[in-house]
């Protein structure tokens, strides 16, 4: 069983937005969802991410509204909702609405006036698993209306509207990470960005005998907003401690130096971020080599890290990680770790290609047997970021 391909595009949204807007789009736009496959918990620490977008994406069709007023649908099916063009920068229900909301509401700070459209949303991206179907969903809305309302927004600044909708419209105190690869991203190539400055690399990670798997725990723990603003406050203490603006500063011997006075607590969380970014740019290395056990190697090691020491993994995702050096096929399994914020969620994995079927339904049944719960997979290759699709 495949998490969600059901191709969406031109083709597959107009004719839904005519029969429910009675006229055809003028613009359709979509962005991806992504999957980070090394870099968790660096990025509020000013350090180094390496996502890659999917092939998967949203895809948002919008055409001037002949009625005064915005009419969105959120989905194929779902109800229309009329919103008074005055009322579409606040915030405001469904919730669903606020991601656009806020999207607008952005625009217009940019002095980008949204004049009332019709809009509909459709997407392939899975909606809970952490591959940031909401950072997908931001990032289209804005290139839809940039593109509808001759707007020249950049992709970086895609993302930071994206990041800001986040923030002040749905409450999420998230990085740029998310938002910036689907505005970014490059078919066939992973994306290792520096979240100190916001500068990027495209990395090729286009080996035909390399597939990228993502399989879904389908339990997500209540991650406590306690617990993430928890960690990012000991990260902070720690920085304090080793006297550096931010961790992203320190390294493996200023830890170790200071391991009394961090305490065991702050020792290990500084000792995961500084980690994690040694793994980053050896991960970057060895994918730009085609090193594909070097790169396991390195997201072996996160996973151990973001367990053992930033304590955001689950029973769950801990099976399936370990799974991955048991089933039959696990020798074309390069390497396997969590991915997204923690306490549940799902794994990515470098597989070869050649068996990464045989692999994804060997993880189903191997995980089936150990806990009992029945999930989906993606196989996915690095897919294109941000793009009009059509212009009328």
């Amino acid at each position: 069983m495949d998490l969600e391909q059901r191709e969406i595009n031109v083709g597959t949204i107009s004719p839904y937005f005519e029969q429910y807007f009675g006229h055809k789009p003028t613009v359709v736009a979509a962005s991806p969802g992504r999957v980070n496959l090394i870099g968790e918990h660096t990025d509020y620490n000013n350090g180094f991410v390496l996502p890659m977008a999917l092939e998967n994406n949203c895809v948002v069709a919008v055409a001037p509204s002949p009625t005064g007023k915005h009419r969105w649908c959120g989905s194929l099916g779902d109800t229309i909702y009329e919103i008074p063009v005055e009322e579409a920068s606040e915030k405001g229900e469904p919730f669903w609405s606020n991601y656009v909301r806020g999207v607008v509401a952005l625009l217009g700070r940019r002095g980008i006036e949204v004049g009332p459209v019709d809009m509909l949303i459709d997407s392939n991206v899975p909606r809970g698993g952490g591959l940031s179907s909401s950072a997908a969903l931001e990032v289209a809305v804005c290139t839809a209306l940039a593109a509808q309302f001759d707007a020249d927004i950049s992709s970086k600044d895609k993302a930071l509207i994206g990041q800001a909708v986040e923030h002040e419209f749905v409450n999420v105190p998230c990085g740029i990470m998310d938002q910036f690869v689907s505005a970014h991203g490059k078919k066939g190539h992973a994306l290792m960005l520096d979240c100190a400055d916001l500068e990027y690399k495209l990395i090729p990670m286009d080996d035909p005998e390399v597939s990228v798997l993502v399989l879904d725990s389908a339990v997500k723990h209540s991650l406590a907003d306690g617990a993430y603003g928890q960690r990012r406050k000991q990260c902070e203490e720690a920085a304090r401690i080793l006297n550096v603006p931010s961790l992203r500063e320190a390294d493996l011997q200023m830890v170790e130096a200071a391991k009394a006075e961090l305490g065991d607590v702050r020792y290990r969380r500084a000792r995961h971020v500084v980690g994690e970014n040694n793994r980053v740019q050896a991960f970057a290395g060895a994918i730009a080599t085609r090193n594909w056990d070097a790169a396991g190697v390195a997201m072996r090691g996160s996973h151990a890290s973001l367990r053992d020491d930033y304590e955001v993994s689950c029973p769950e995702v801990d099976t399936l990680v370990s799974l991955c050096d048991s089933i039959p096929s696990a020798s074309s399994i390069y390497g396997a770790r969590m991915t997204g914020g923690g306490f549940g969620g799902c794994i990515v994995a470098l597989v070869k290609t050649k068996d990464v079927d045989k692999v994804g339904q060997e993880l189903l049944d191997a995980y089936r047997a150990a806990t009992g719960i029945e999930t989906i997979y993606l196989v996915t290759r690095a897919g294109d970021g941000a793009r009009v699709l059509s212009r009328k």
